[in-house]
């Protein structure tokens, strides 16, 4: 077993995580009747303290002297934020007779907006780490493009999964189903 210490930053991530799980389990059980806000409170906390590095792989070595920037750091928070805010407006109206001040649709517009910026984002990295013509490949610059080449497939997988969640939330699954 690898002893590591203990951060004061794992703590506070685990602790809002904790407490975010611990809040909407209750509220879905309708065991609490707090507001969507305050269920969604540590969530934004974390989003807006802790969240901020997270959406960055690790820093590669500068590729060959190209100009590069991981966009989606700097967009990913505000654009989760976003999308919970949204959900959370909602969520908030949505008990009520009148049609909720948003639709589902638009509630989803930033959470898609996020995935798409950190697949194109990431396919733009392994363009940036690869070498150029005149230049070999070596097994570093393999390895540190390879990361950001499944993280951007993966975001694919992560599109289509919210776009079907998207679809069957909004009961437009119908050519979703085997029963045409």
């Amino acid at each position: 077993m690898i002893n590591t210490p203990l951060s004061p930053m794992k703590v506070v991530t685990n602790l809002l995580e904790a407490i975010w799980d611990a809040y909407i389990v209750l509220k879905l059980d309708h065991l609490v009747s707090y507001s969507w806000w305050v269920i969604f409170f540590p969530l934004f906390l974390f989003h807006a303290v802790v969240a901020g590095r997270r959406f960055s792989l690790p820093a590669p070595s500068v590729p060959h002297g190209r100009d590069w920037a991981p966009c989606y750091a700097v967009v990913a928070t505000p654009l989760l934020i976003a999308f919970e805010l949204l959900l959370c407006i909602y969520l908030e109206n949505s008990h009520v007779t009148k049609p909720p001040p948003v639709s589902l649709q638009t509630v989803f517009l930033p959470l898609l907006a996020f995935e798409v910026t950190i697949l194109v984002g990431n396919f733009r990295m392994c363009n940036a780490l690869l070498p150029g013509d005149d230049e070999s490949v070596s097994d570093d610059a393999i390895w540190e493009t390879l990361l950001h080449f499944w993280v951007a497939i993966s975001m694919v997988f992560f599109i289509a999964a919210t776009v079907f969640t998207l679809l069957k939330l909004c009961g437009n699954s119908f050519w979703l189903s085997s029963n045409f």
